[in-house]
């Protein structure tokens, strides 16, 4: 073989072998880059996530301190037997604090905590229409219970833990749904 065809061949395989290098090189930048920007893009959608449910957190504790607010001003006053606007305006807030906490991404607990206070506080409001000073009190209870929940939350502390008031309703409804399944029995033909 001639010394030009051996310096041409080397030279082809070089080039060859260059370019490989250099594609190579090209797709495994271009996959870094990939990496980058999809951990980039879940970096940005986690902070979303995590400032909406900071904002639903927020818009949930001022419903909530809305609703206290509200309970202690029906508590310095008298309240008209025959009209109560107190509790349409209670449950306003309730239903409001209760949706933006709803809206908290990755707080199954605390909206289930949230849900079971307002819950017994609802069902406190219309114990007895002849005591409406006794269920204002109740249902300020029961707000302050939530923003406590809320609060724990909001500040990365452990949730506390359910008031008796509430684990009172628990027991209870827990016994009334025994009472109905021993009453009602399931036929199972």
């Amino acid at each position: 073989m001639d010394g030009e065809v051996l310096s041409g061949l080397t030279g082809l395989g070089g080039a060859l072998i260059g370019g490989a290098v250099s594609v190579w090189a090209t797709v495994a930048t271009q996959k870094q880059q990939a990496r980058e920007g999809l951990q980039r893009q879940q970096e940005e959608r986690h902070k979303l996530i995590e400032q909406r449910g900071r904002e639903a957190g927020k818009k949930a504790l001022t419903e909530l301190y809305a609703l206290r607010r509200h309970l202690a001003e029906c508590t310095q006053r008298d309240i008209p037997e025959d009209h109560q606007p107190w509790r349409k305006i209670a449950k306003d807030h309730m239903d409001e604090a209760e949706l933006a906490v709803g809206l908290m991404p990755q707080a199954s607990e605390v909206r289930e905590r949230i849900e079971e206070v307002l819950q017994v506080t609802f069902l406190h409001m219309f114990r007895s229409a002849d005591e409406a000073l006794r269920e204002v009190m109740h249902a300020k209870r029961g707000a302050t219970e939530a923003i406590d929940i809320l609060s724990a939350y909001m500040r990365g502390d452990p949730l506390p833990e359910a008031s008796a008031w509430t684990m009172r309703y628990r027991e209870h409804a827990a016994h009334s749904a025994a009472t109905y399944a021993l009453e009602n029995p399931v036929d199972e033909d």
